[in-house]
C-alpha cells in the first residue's frame, strides 16, 4: 500500500505567517510592540489578504473579550492608562493612506478602548480574582512552551491576561472540577472557575457532573456544558467548530441572552460551527451509528467475533472483549468486526470514538492491548502490526498509545491522567479526513488520534479504501490461564453532513 507524496511547505508557511501576525497583533494590543514590529505588521497586512483576515479575527476576539470581562460574572478592574509613544502609529505616505483603507476594513471589530489617536493612552480590562482564590491550576504538560511565565513553580496560574501555549500540550484543572486539555498553538483567557475564553486554537474540555454549566466563550458564541467531553476549535477569523465526544452541550451564537434562549442542543457524535456571518449554529457532523450497549435496546451495530472459543459479550451496558487466553496458546487475538457498510466514511470527515478500560490483572502487563484497526475490507482480517492494516490505534497500560500506518510505527505517546489508573478509562477519538479540502491541504487522506484530550497523532497520511472495514482486536500473552476482558463503551462513528465540506 502506498502513501501519496505531497509538499507540506506551503500550508506550513501559511500557518507560520498567520501565527506571526497574531503574535504581532497581540503585542500591539498589550502595548509592547516595537517600532520594527509595527513596521513588520503593517507590511504583512498591506501585502497579504490572509493576514488581514487573521488580524480582523483577532481584533474581533479582543472586542468580545472586553465585553465578557466588562459585563460577565467575573470581577473586573481597569488598569490605569498606559502612555503610548507618539510614533506608535506614525508612518510615511502613501503607507498612511493604505493603512487608513485597511483600518476601514477592521474598524467594526475594534473595541473603543483599543486604539485612540486623540488621546495618547489606552485602557486594558483584566480579570481580578479575589485575594487568595485559585481558580485554575496547571496539572499536566508535555514539551509545553508558553509565551511568558503564566504559572509558578506549583503550577498555579499567577499571570493575568491571555495564556499562550506556543508548543506542546497542557492540561489545566479549574476549581469547578472541569479539566481542559490545550493543544498548541492556542490562546485562552481564564474568566472564572467555570468560564474560559478561547481566542484561537483548540481545546478539549472534560466536564464532570460537579462542573455542570462550564462555558467556553469564543469570538462567535458560547458552548455551555451539560456534563460531557467535547472539542472546540477557533480559527484566525473567529469561526468556531464544536464536536461532542460524550454527553451533551448547548451551542449558542453571539453573546447575548436572546441567543442563549434558543441554543442548539448537541449530543454525542454531533458537530456544529459558529461563524460571525451565521445567525445560528450550523450542524456540520452527525452520528452514523452509536452503540451504547444498553440492555434490551436495539443494537445499531452487529459485532462478529473471529476467534473461535473467545466470544465477546455485552455486560452491564458495555462490550466485554476477551484479552487473555489459557496458557499454551501463543497468539490469543480476538477480532470483533463491525458488520456495517462503512463506505460513507469515504469523501467525508469522519470521527470514531469510544471508551476502553483494560484489565488490572490476569494478563502479562507488558503485552496486553486493544486496537482499533482500519483495513481495505478484503481478505483475511489483519493484525494491528500487519502491513495490510491501513491504520491502527493501539491502547496499552505500559506504552499507553501507539499509532501505526501500513503496519509501521507512526506515533506513540502517553496520555493525560485524570486520576485513573493506567488501565483507563481511555477516551479514544480517531478522526479521518478524506474530504477534497483535506486532500488539497495534506496531499491525501489523513488520520488524527486523540486520547484523553491529548493529541497523539496529527494529520498522518494513509490510504482509505472505498469500502473500509473496522475492527477491534485484543492481544495478551498467555498468563496463568486467567481470562480477562477489555471493556468498551459508547462506540460511535459520525460523518460530516456535506461530502464537500470539512468541519
Amino acid at each position: 500500500m502506498t502513501t501519496p507524496a505531497h509538499d507540506d511547505a506551503q500550508p506550513a508557511a501559511a500557518s507560520a505567517d498567520r501565527a506571526e501576525v497574531l503574535r504581532l497583533a497581540s503585542a500591539l494590543v498589550d502595548g509592547v510592540l516595537s517600532a520594527d514590529g509595527q513596521a513588520d505588521l503593517e507590511h504583512r497586512l498591506l501585502a497579504d489578504p490572509a493576514a488581514r483576515d487573521a488580524f480582523r479575527g483577532f481584533m474581533r476576539a479582543e472586542s468580545i473579550l472586553a465585553w465578557e470581562l466588562a459585563g460577565g460574572d467575573a470581577s473586573v478592574a481597569q488598569i490605569p492608562p498606559e502612555p503610548v509613544r507618539a510614533s506608535r502609529f506614525a508612518m510615511p505616505m502613501p503607507m498612511a493612506v493604505a493603512a487608513g483603507l485597511l483600518a476601514a476594513l477592521v474598524i467594526m471589530a475594534l473595541p473603543t478602548w483599543l486604539f485612540s489617536q486623540r488621546e495618547p493612552s489606552r485602557q486594558v480590562i483584566r480579570v481580578v480574582m479575589p485575594a487568595g482564590e485559585q481558580v485554575a491550576t496547571l496539572t499536566d504538560d508535555e514539551n509545553a512552551r508558553w509565551d511568558g511565565e503564566p504559572f509558578d513553580g506549583q503550577g498555579n496560574h499567577v499571570a493575568s491576561g491571555p495564556l499562550r501555549l506556543a508548543e506542546g500540550s497542557a492540561q489545566i484543572t479549574f476549581a469547578s472540577g472541569a479539566i481542559v486539555a490545550i493543544h498548541a498553538p492556542t490562546e485562552i483567557e481564564i474568566l472564572s472557575a467555570d468560564r474560559v475564553f478561547l481566542r484561537s486554537g483548540r481545546i478539549t474540555p472534560y466536564v464532570p457532573p460537579s462542573a455542570h454549566g462550564f462555558t467556553v466563550v469564543s469570538p462567535s458564541g458560547e458552548i455551555i456544558d451539560l456534563g460531557t467531553e467535547f472539542t472546540v476549535g477557533v480559527d484566525a477569523t473567529g469561526r468556531t467548530d464544536v464536536f461532542v465526544i460524550d454527553g451533551e452541550v448547548d451551542v449558542a451564537s453571539g453573546h447575548t441572552r436572546a441567543h442563549h434562549d434558543a441554543p442548539l442542543r448537541m449530543t454525542q457524535g454531533f458537530g456544529s460551527r459558529l461563524a460571525a456571518a451565521e445567525p445560528a449554529p450550523v450542524r456540520t457532523q452527525q452520528p452514523l451509528v452509536i452503540d451504547h450497549f444498553g440492555g434490551g435496546e436495539p443494537k445499531p451495530l452487529r459485532w462478529i467475533d473471529h476467534d473461535e472459543g473467545y466470544s465477546s459479550e455485552v455486560r452491564d451496558g458495555a462490550f466485554w472483549i476477551p484479552i487473555a487466553a489459557p496458557s499454551g496458546r501463543k497468539e490469543p487475538f480476538v477480532r470483533s468486526v463491525l458488520d456495517h457498510d462503512w463506505s460513507a466514511l469515504t469523501g467525508r470527515r469522519s470521527t470514531i470514538s469510544f471508551k476502553v478500560t483494560l484489565p488490572e490483572e490476569g494478563t502479562n502487563e507488558s503485552q496486553r492491548w486493544l486496537a482499533l484497526v482500519v483495513d481495505d475490507g478484503t481478505g483475511e482480517l489483519p493484525r494491528a502490526f500487519d502491513s495490510s492494516a491501513a491504520c491502527a490505534v493501539l491502547i496499552s497500560p505500559d506504552w499507553q498509545v501507539g499509532f501505526r500506518v501500513d503496519g509501521e510505527p507512526a506515533d506513540q505517546g502517553y496520555v493525560f491522567a485524570r486520576g485513573e489508573p493506567a488501565v483507563g478509562p481511555f477516551q479514544v477519538v480517531v478522526t479521518i479526513d478524506d474530504t477534497p479540502q483535506g486532500h488539497v491541504l495534506h496531499g491525501g487522506t489523513v488520520c488524527t488520534v486523540m486520547v484523553n484530550g491529548k493529541e497523539i497523532a496529527t494529520a498522518r497520511r494513509f490510504e482509505l479504501a472505498p469500502r473500509p472495514r473496522l475492527q477491534l482486536q485484543t492481544y495478551a500473552e498467555a498468563y496463568k490461564g486467567t481470562q480477562a476482558f477489555a471493556v468498551v463503551d459508547d462506540f460511535s462513528v459520525s460523518v460530516s453532513t456535506d461530502r464537500t465540506t470539512a468541519p
